[in-house]
């Protein structure tokens, strides 16, 4: 008798775990995809980071706490609008696509001289909150011998504050900070500096880890996939609950089974090289069958735990559909 209860009781708790598993996914507010060919889009002065006359950009993404992604590229000689030393009190990360650019660094807020950073193509960055960079009025005509450059940069959103005593934004508040942090760069164009790894989520595919704070909820990649690449577990769709994930292709070609919910048997679409896809919460993201890359293909994969700022805690697993 016992072991008929026990039965009985153990097929309820199955078919409740399965049945509310099935249910809760039925009431999700599926999101699609957002596949964007990053050079149809027209340039916009609005989102220029320089002068008028040196720069113009575009814009790939923005959210209502103030995030925002740019495409951006700087002329050679390009001028800043901003020249002075100055920090945020969000994090920033950005990839050079092509080009050189130049950039002080600073250690402290007395510290007027810095360090004359090179960022070429293929230089990641994140930027901490609280880390200190300018351009220098008084060095802006050897800048100038930049060539030219197109990046991403992506802003997590707060405010700036500038350092410049003379200046009309300089205020008091840095005196308050009790730690000024440094940037993190990572030339993933020089094999001596950084090597290819085996990506253990991707077999066959090849990473170099750019970022990864565990405890701020953030992590970036550099990813590679051989002409011919398979996904080796088949077609799989998957997606995140509170998880917000970017990706830029770099170079090359990517076949994904775009699907809007688990009901849809969904479409094969072919990104190439600069096109940007934003994967939101509750959005599927899908490999289809056979090779999924024909020329091989590489690209830059952000994740944020939560939302686009860091401080989010662990990263969330992928829930794979059935």
């Amino acid at each position: 008798m016992k072991n008929i209860v026990a039965g009985v009781l153990g097929f309820i708790f199955f078919w409740v775990l399965v049945v509310g598993k099935a249910e809760g996914k039925d009431k999700i507010e599926w999101v699609p995809l957002s596949i964007i060919d990053v050079n149809s889009l027209p340039w916009d002065d609005r989102f220029r980071m320089g002068s008028k006359q040196t720069t113009k950009g575009k814009l790939l993404y923005a959210n209502k706490s103030g995030a925002i992604l740019f495409y951006t590229h700087f002329s050679p000689g390009w001028d800043a609008v901003n020249k002075e030393r100055h920090y945020h009190n969000f994090a920033e990360w950005g990839y050079v696509l092509d080009g050189d650019f130049l950039l002080y660094e600073f250690v402290s807020p007395q510290q007027k001289k810095g360090t004359l950073v090179e960022m070429r193509q293929g230089t990641w960055m994140y930027r901490p909150a609280f880390s200190i960079h300018g351009n220098r009025s008084d060095a802006m005509e050897r800048q100038r011998v930049t060539p030219g450059s197109t990046q991403l940069l992506f802003a997590e959103g707060g405010k700036n504050y500038v350092l410049d005593p003379k200046s009309p934004m300089y205020t008091d508040d840095w005196k308050a900070v009790k730690q000024f942090y440094q940037p993190h760069y990572q030339h993933t164009s020089t094999p001596e500096v950084m090597e290819w790894e085996e990506d253990t989520e991707l077999p066959g595919v090849m990473v170099k880890w750019l970022y990864d704070g565990m405890a701020g909820g953030f992590r970036a990649k550099l990813r590679y996939a051989p002409p011919g690449w398979k996904h080796s577990g088949g077609p799989e769709r998957s997606y995140y609950e509170k998880a917000q994930r970017f990706l830029y292709v770099l170079h090359g070609d990517m076949k994904i089974l775009n699907t809007t919910d688990p009901d849809d048997v969904g479409q094969i679409a072919v990104v190439t090289q600069d096109f940007f896809i934003n994967q939101p919460p509750n959005s599927i993201w899908g490999w289809g069958e056979g090779a999924l890359t024909d020329s091989g293909v590489m690209w830059l994969d952000v994740t944020y735990a939560e939302g686009t700022k860091s401080g989010g805690g662990l990263i969330e697993d992928r829930n794979v559909l059935p």
